[in-house]
């Protein structure tokens, strides 16, 4: 992709090219950064609870300058994370400790994700790898049609991955034979990123960069249904920019999910009907806990929203542009992590700071992950933090 940035003059602009500035640079694009509205300070607060670091490990070079989405794949174990040099290393969830660690050779773009004892990531020279969990021994590689930005969950022998080129290609978990592709027409411009495919039961759901959220046959990837989440407008690429990126979720017969200047939106999983939307744009995704739903929109402020009709319970806006991630919930607070590495725990019942502990000084490259009352965060300079829940007051 090459691009000639100008200055902005609106705060959509500013939020633009923030979050795309690593990939313009990548791309041999001129970056100029608008510096009109800096991220907020670091909010001060009087803290309620202390997370607490289990450990910290290095574990590669982390996203290497570059805007990836590198998210760490955790088993009831062990826990795997990518670095974009193509370094792959598994550790302890105990401790921590080192278990494996192989080096591809080759730029990594997307991963990890993985299932029934194998670890799949993929190359910005359009390669799928899939790796043997206990050893990281090399399994398959399959070269696809592009660059290899998401990769969804090992489910039901398959996995499906989504390329820079608007295209998922379903594969066989054990082989890597390619069993179906489809896709969508990319725009010209569009967010550096893809969702993760969500695997549900014969069926795969999947964001793609017009606005739609597309229901795949898992066996024939014929479409079952098609919603549109954002829908692109305005005279300009940039204005009608309408990805849809992030975090999906399914919870009681229901598929939440959030678009690029577009809405948040619940819909009957079985036939892709809108049960309620709301105008929030959302690059990040959703998140979904009990009776709420939580989010971080394009500005950085952290939303909480009734899932049953999408009716706001709260909005915390101290973190604004401080490239925040989807939330995540764990111990009965919400976490989200920032640019600066940075993992705030904010009040469940109305959003207000309580808690914070630093990872990675350069910021969260990916998705974090929670299981069994800790949260893994891996950073972009190549820092593997794994915090426990605090205890509570």
């Amino acid at each position: 992709m090459t691009h000639h940035s100008q200055r902005p003059i609106s705060l959509l602009r500013s939020i633009f090219l923030l979050l795309i500035a690593a990939s313009l640079s990548a791309c041999g694009g001129i970056f100029t950064r608008d510096t009109a509205e800096p991220p907020a300070p670091l909010p001060a607060f009087e803290a309620e609870v202390q997370p607490r670091v289990a450990w910290n490990r290095s574990a590669g070079a982390g996203t290497g300058g570059q805007f990836l989405r590198l998210s760490p794949y955790v088993t009831d174990a062990q826990i795997v994370v990518a670095d974009a040099r193509g370094m792959v290393s598994a550790f302890s969830r105990d401790d921590g400790a080192s278990l494996w660690q192989v080096r591809l050779d080759l730029p990594l773009t997307g991963g990890v994700n993985g299932g029934s004892d194998v670890v799949i990531v993929g190359s910005g020279f359009g390669e799928a790898i899939a790796l043997n969990l206990s050893d990281g021994g090399e399994i398959w590689r399959r070269r696809l049609s592009s660059e290899v930005m998401a990769i969804s969950a090992v489910s039901q022998g398959a996995v499906v991955v989504r390329t820079n080129d608007g295209r998922l290609h379903a594969l066989d978990a054990r082989t890597g034979e390619v069993g179906w592709t489809a896709g969508r027409t990319t725009p010209a411009l569009s967010l550096r990123g893809s969702g993760t495919p969500l695997m549900l039961s014969g069926r795969v759901a999947a964001g793609f960069d017009n606005g739609r959220l597309v229901m795949f046959g898992l066996g024939r990837g014929n479409a079952l249904w098609e919603a549109v989440i954002s829908t692109p407008s305005g005279r300009s690429e940039l204005e009608r920019m309408a990805d849809v990126d992030g975090a999906m979720v399914l919870a009681d017969g229901v598929l939440y999910a959030a678009g690029y200047q577009g809405q948040v939106v619940a819909l009957s999983v079985s036939d892709g009907r809108t049960l309620w939307q709301r105008d929030l744009s959302s690059y990040q995704g959703v998140a979904v806990a009990g009776d709420m739903l939580f989010t971080t929109d394009s500005f950085g402020h952290v939303w909480a929203l009734d899932r049953r009709n999408g009716a706001t319970l709260w909005q915390q806006d101290q973190l604004r542009l401080r490239g925040v991630t989807v939330p995540v919930v764990l111990g009965g607070y919400v976490v989200v992590g920032d640019y600066q590495g940075y993992l705030h725990w904010l009040s469940p019942e109305d959003g207000a700071l309580s808690g914070r502990v630093q990872g990675d000084r350069n910021g969260i490259a990916g998705e974090m992950r929670v299981v069994d009352g800790t949260v893994y965060a891996y950073g972009q300079g190549g820092q593997l933090v794994a915090v426990n829940a605090p205890d509570l007051p």
